[in-house]
Formats: structure tokens, C-alpha cells, sequence
């Protein structure tokens, strides 16, 4: 047979496995990304032979190969080819979902092969190749474990293929002899105890897919074609849905417009684990923020804000304080503010906030609504300082790139812990009174760079309350933010088995 009539969905492989099976055939399975095939593989391969007659390599597709930016290297219809033209390969089909439970439940193999490195996986029982091997041996099959030959594709495609620039490999280099990997996993689950309160404007991010046609010649402007639209839910609404996927317990307080409040989406988008306390503010319109975007390159074209820059009345302050106090935010272990400067943060909301957080985290926002005068020193306390370059250069008074040298004096002069300010194409820098350090980037391939503030913001604040290094917290903050920036808008939440897979690729 010609191999690729080798590929199979899943769907077509069952029953041939079955009429396999009936003639007293043993299926063995198994299963990987296999983005870039090497002998290793073929070891495995060999000894999988061994174990029955059938040999099924089943191949994680694109969405699903969880490794960061940039990869799949090569599409799953490559890499299926690569395998089918294996003479010890029998057949290939695709696993269309972040562990390989279902498939298995679906082809019944009798022997699930994998490395030696998932003995130690099975022991952990929320592991996912711990549900694999359950299904597995609910079915009445086993798990063989195969003898690995020490080479793995993350680190060669990583410097071989696409590579980072030498100094971000040198960087890696040493971060991974401080922070091996099983310690950073081990850290994020320190996370989930955290009781989390975060506050700030709800945002609607508005993506307008718009085909330019070409200059007008009556009105000398571009002509756009509309084609579709899709909502994401932004502003503080994405930085209660990153925290949600590392903390158990999310205390949210924002405000939306009684106008195209948006209401039924906001609530449809947020995590089950968040507990909104929404002050609707009567008369005003839910902050809308419009984007014209060219759907093939992700060109941005405008942006227009649909949003009425209202400070909260006297009233609307004490609603919102009685919200605050039935969050119990007296009680929560990390209360983080994102300040997006729209009329929310009055100084009365400021100061109570500021005298009942345990443990406050800020960022205040410089964007073209506020026009700079929404600075950090409005804050009399705050124990987490996160700002970009502009806003941490607004704060400072500086436009000679003093921040990122000594980014101590801003937070002497603000009375933080920490303070982290992230520096673009230049990564981020995080600083406490005794140390210091710069994380490069890790983007490689930019969609969107809408929302990698926010989620840089939304992961290092909760790291660094829960006492983490802050090399460590930076790298995590970094390493999320480059996730982000491959998706359009808030489209996508991180969580840890995405940002896991991500900084094993990284450090190999």
C-alpha cells in the first residue's frame, strides 16, 4: 500500500483496528508531537514493534502542540507523512486534544508505549499521562515503557531551526541550572492557595476584520471593506481569567455601562473560579475598544474607543467601597489593581483600597485616552509595582532610559517591594532593594502584541506574593507575555500546562 494510505482519522482507524483485533491481532500505540523526527524516535519505535503485531503512531495536531511560539515547526500533515513513510509504522492517525486519553478510550490499544521519563509522570495522579495510563489499563491493556536513547527535539529545533539570538540562549543557559523545570512546575502550584482580588474598568476589545480597497478619490482616505467581527473580553476582565487558571479563589471588581453594557458576554466569558461584583454605572456605555485589523497580516488600520471618560460620582464611590468590603478585601492574600486610567480609581477609591490591601499590586496605564496624567505616584502604597517603559519614565521624569539601569530609585521612590517594568523588545527588568535582573524576550513570531502587558502583569504579581525568586517571576511574567502575543487579542488564557510546555521548550 502507498504510505500515505497509512493516515487514517481516527474515526476511519477503529474499524480496522477492530477487524485487526478480531483475527487475534495486538495493537500497540504510540503517541507525540513528533515535530521533528530523529532516531530517538526510531529506538522507541523498534522496541514498540516488540511489544505486539499493529504498530498506531498517533500525532497531537497543531492546536495542541502546546510548546510556545513558533511551533509546530512543521504542520501535522507533515509530520504524519514523515511517520507513514516508516516501514515500522503500520499506521498514523491525529489526536486532536491536549492528552491522549480520548484516542486511547477510542482505539483500545493493547499496549501503550512511552519513555522512561513518565514513570516518575504516573506517580502524580493529576498528571495527564496519569489519565492516559488509567485509560489504558481500564481498557485491559498496559503500559511498556520504552529504553530512551538521550536526545529530544525541543533543544534541536530550538537551536537549529528558528533559532534565539546567542545572547537569549546564553541567558537560558544559565536560568535553567538555577531554575530546573520540575522546581518552576512545583512553584506555580503555590499559586493555587492564593486568595486573589483584582479591580479595574471591564473592556471590550472589538476586532473589525476590514479588506482595505485602496485610496478613495473623493475623500482621499482608505476605503475599508468590512468582512466580520469578534468580541474578546479585555481590561481587567483578562487579567481575572490569566490569574483564574494558577489561583483557585478570583474576587473581581469592575464596573460596566447600564448602555451596550455588554452584560450576558462578560459574563459567558469569565472562568468559573471568578466571582464578579459589577458596578453598573447608569447612563455610560461598557468600555468599547475598536479595532480595524487586515485579517491576513494582522495589520492594525485604527482604533477608535467607544467609552465616556467619567470619574464615579459620590454615590457610585460608595457602591463600589460596599462591593470592596463584601469581596473582603481586608482578607484576601493579593488585591491587584490595573488602573487603565477611564474615571474608575478616584482618590477616594484609591486610599480606601490602599489602607485595607494586605498585599497591593499596581499597574497604572499611560494610553492615548489619558494622555500621560495617569501616573503610579497617585498610589500613597504599594507593595508590587508593574509599569511599562513610558509609564515608569512618566513616574520618574526621566527620558534618558535611566529606568532600566537603576530601576531602584523608582522603587525607593515609590515604596515597593518590587517593581517590574517591561521594556518591549528589550524584555523586562525586576528589581527588589537587593537585586536586580533583565529578562530578554522570548517572542519570536508576533500576531498581537494587544494583552502581553496585562499578562505579563497577571502572572509575575501573583509569583511574587507568593514569595517566588524574582528572576524567577520575571522569566514566568516573560515567558506568559510571549505566549500571548501569538494569539489574536484575548482570545486565549494562559494556563500552566501551556506556559509549562512553553519554558520546556525554552530550556530544553
Amino acid at each position: 500500500m502507498s504510505f500515505l494510505k497509512k493516515i487514517k482519522s481516527p474515526v476511519e482507524l477503529v474499524p480496522i483496528l477492530d477487524g485487526l483485533r478480531a483475527e487475534g491481532k495486538k495493537i500497540v500505540l504510540c503517541h507525540g508531537a513528533y515535530d521533528l523526527y530523529h532516531c530517538g524516535h526510531l529506538y522507541q519505535f523498534e522496541q514498540a514493534r516488540g511489544q505486539g503485531d499493529i504498530l498506531v503512531v498517533s500525532v497531537t495536531t497543531d492546536r495542541f502542540v502546546l510548546k510556545g511560539p513558533g511551533r509546530p515547526v512543521f504542520s501535522q500533515n507533515i509530520r504524519a507523512k514523515v511517520l507513514a513513510a516508516l516501514e515500522l509504522v503500520d499506521f498514523v492517525t491525529f489526536c486532536d486534544t491536549q492528552d491522549s486519553t480520548e484516542l486511547i478510550k477510542l482505539i483500545k490499544p493493547d499496549v501503550y508505549v512511552k519513555g522512561t521519563v513518565c514513570k516518575d509522570l504516573a506517580k502524580d495522579p493529576s498528571s495527564r499521562f496519569s489519565l492516559e495510563k488509567r485509560a489504558v489499563e481500564d481498557l485491559g491493556g498496559r503500559v511498556f515503557y520504552s529504553h530512551e536513547i538521550p536526545i529530544h527535539a525541543t533543544p534541536l529545533l530550538s537551536h537549529y531551526i528558528d533559532p534565539y539570538p546567542e545572547e537569549v540562549l546564553a541567558f537560558l543557559d544559565g536560568f535553567k541550572k538555577k531554575f530546573p523545570l520540575g522546581e518552576m512546575a512545583r512553584s506555580l502550584e503555590k499559586l493555587k492557595s492564593l486568595r486573589v482580588m483584582v479591580i479595574g474598568e471591564s473592556i471590550i476589545d472589538q476586532y473589525d476584520f476590514v479588506q482595505a480597497l485602496g485610496l478613495s478619490p473623493k475623500g482621499g482616505v482608505v476605503a475599508m471593506k468590512y468582512l466580520n467581527t469578534e468580541l474578546f473580553a479585555g481590561g481587567i476582565l483578562a487579567c481575572a481569567n490569566h490569574i483564574a487558571n494558577f489561583c483557585s479563589n478570583i474576587n473581581l471588581i469592575t464596573t460596566i455601562g447600564s448602555r451596550n453594557s455588554h452584560e450576558e458576554f462578560i459574563a459567558n466569558s469569565l472562568a468559573t473560579n471568578v466571582r464578579p461584583l459589577i458596578l453598573t454605572r447608569e447612563g455610560l456605555s461598557t468600555i468599547i475598544k475598536q479595532r480595524q485589523i487586515d485579517p491576513v497580516y494582522f495589520r492594525k488600520y485604527s482604533e477608535t474607543y467607544v467609552f465616556d471618560e467619567v470619574p464615579l460620582t459620590k454615590d457610585e464611590e460608595g457602591r463600589l467601597v460596599e462591593l470592596l468590603r463584601q469581596g473582603e478585601i481586608n482578607k484576601m492574600d493579593l488585591v491587584l489593581v490595573n488602573d487603565y486610567g477611564h474615571g474608575l480609581m478616584t482618590e477616594k477609591i484609591v486610599r480606601f483600597i490602599a489602607e485595607n490591601a494586605p498585599f497591593l499590586s499596581v499597574s497604572t496605564q499611560a494610553n492615548s485616552a489619558n494622555r500621560g496624567l495617569n501616573t503610579i505616584d497617585k498610589y500613597p502604597k504599594a507593595d508590587f509595582v508593574c509599569l511599562d517603559h513610558f509609564e515608569a519614565s512618566l513616574a520618574l521624569r526621566d527620558q534618558w532610559d535611566l529606568i532600566r539601569e537603576r530601576p531602584e530609585i523608582l522603587r525607593a521612590k515609590l515604596g515597593a517591594q518590587v517593581i517590574a517594568v517591561t521594556l518591549g523588545h528589550r524584555g523586562s527588568v525586576v528589581a527588589n532593594k537587593d537585586q536586580k535582573f533583565e529578562i530578554p524576550i522570548f517572542s519570536k513570531r508576533v500576531i498581537d502584541t494587544v494583552g502581553a502587558g496585562d499578562t505579563f502583569y497577571s502572572l509575575v504579581a501573583p509569583c511574587i506574593r507568593a514569595g517566588l525568586p524574582i528572576e524567577l517571576c520575571g522569566f514566568i511574567g516573560n515567558a506568559a507575555a510571549a505566549l500571548a502575543t501569538t494569539y489574536l487579542g484575548n482570545k486565549t488564557f494562559i494556563n500552566q500546562h501551556m506556559l509549562l510546555g512553553f519554558i520546556e521548550t525554552l530550556i530544553g
